[in-house]
């Protein structure tokens, strides 16, 4: 599959929904993400327009694929534009090659209408859904709520990001130059590892392999947090909580045998709509989690929503 930066994702995905080739949960992102800021509307009308605007003497209007895809390519040809990086590209269906092309080409002519989701200061921003790979190898996955920040100066001394919400981090080791993440107060510094974050109101930070540091005002010493240790701040009482490795692990298993440990662990019933989400293989680890985020981590591993049609009963229904 190409390896896409992070704008050239985001108007990808514009593309595909704009063409009618987004899938449920991609067309759910969407609403959401119009609906963030007027930035967002206005950069989904420019792309939209570009994808409309009819050719001299062509009387057709509306959004087609393959007309679009000419009428993007006549745009960018006639203005010059910055050579794109190297990327690795491996053959795909023609439908995907056709949206994602015009979709990096929409980027270029765009860019100039929008920007490319840069503050003024140079940081880069990642909003929900998408996966942010950083040049110095790391990969950061962020949920529908996560947001992720990357300094200007990043990698230069040392490699500091901002998130809010969820996000799962995937860090690649860098000596001499610590990862640095930003939780409010609260920071975690790591070497080379993987570990989730989620904050909000509330803090929650559980290691998946490696070590990790974190330190806060109020915690006083700094805290350090090896493979399955899990760290819990209260959002009313602001306590913290650090439990140490314990909980559920799964290496490549059918997501059957996941929701059956889950079921003995929490107590419950949990059925699901499509049998076919049984047999997706899943890796995943939970220790210490409430059942709501087991339940809501559940859905997101099979793109499903969580219903309850009884005290202790769950259903997980397609998107």
């Amino acid at each position: 599959m190409s390896h896409l930066q992070p704008d050239e994702a985001l108007y990808s995905l514009l593309c595909k929904y704009l063409l009618g080739e987004a899938e449920a949960p991609e067309r759910a992102w969407v609403e959401a993400w119009r609906k963030d800021q007027p930035a967002n509307e206005a950069a989904l009308g420019a792309v939209r327009q570009l994808l409309e605007a009819p050719r001299p003497g062509d009387p057709s209007f509306g959004i087609s694929t393959d007309s679009s895809w000419e009428r993007l390519r006549a745009s960018i040809t006639a203005q010059p534009a910055a050579p794109a990086p190297e990327t690795e590209v491996v053959p795909m269906r023609r439908k995907n090659r056709v949206w994602m092309a015009a979709a990096a080409i929409a980027l270029l002519v765009v860019a100039g209408i929008w920007g490319v989701k840069r503050a003024g200061n140079g940081e880069q921003s990642f909003s929900g859904g998408q996966t942010a790979d950083l040049h110095d190898g790391s990969r950061i996955q962020l949920a529908g709520n996560g947001k992720l920040t990357v300094d200007e100066d990043f990698g230069e001394k040392e490699r500091r990001v901002r998130v809010k919400g969820k996000a799962s981090f995937d860090i690649a080791h860098s000596a001499g130059k610590p990862f640095i993440v930003e939780a409010g107060e609260t920071e975690i510094q790591v070497l080379g590892t993987k570990f989730t974050v989620e904050w909000d109101t509330s803090l929650f930070i559980r290691v998946e392999s490696g070590k990790i540091q974190v330190t806060d005002p109020d915690l006083g010493k700094p805290v350090v947090m090896t493979e399955g240790m899990t760290l819990r701040r209260n959002a009313a009482s602001g306590e913290f909580e650090v439990k140490g490795a314990q909980g559920l692990s799964f290496e490549d298993v059918p997501f059957a045998q996941v929701v059956e440990a889950v079921e003995k662990e929490y107590h419950v019933k949990i059925t699901v709509a499509d049998p076919a989400m049984l047999e997706k293989r899943i890796t995943t680890r939970f220790s210490g989690e409430s059942l709501e985020e087991v339940m809501d981590a559940l859905a997101f591993m099979v793109s499903a929503s969580v219903e309850t049609p009884a005290p202790g009963t769950y259903r997980l229904q397609p998107l």
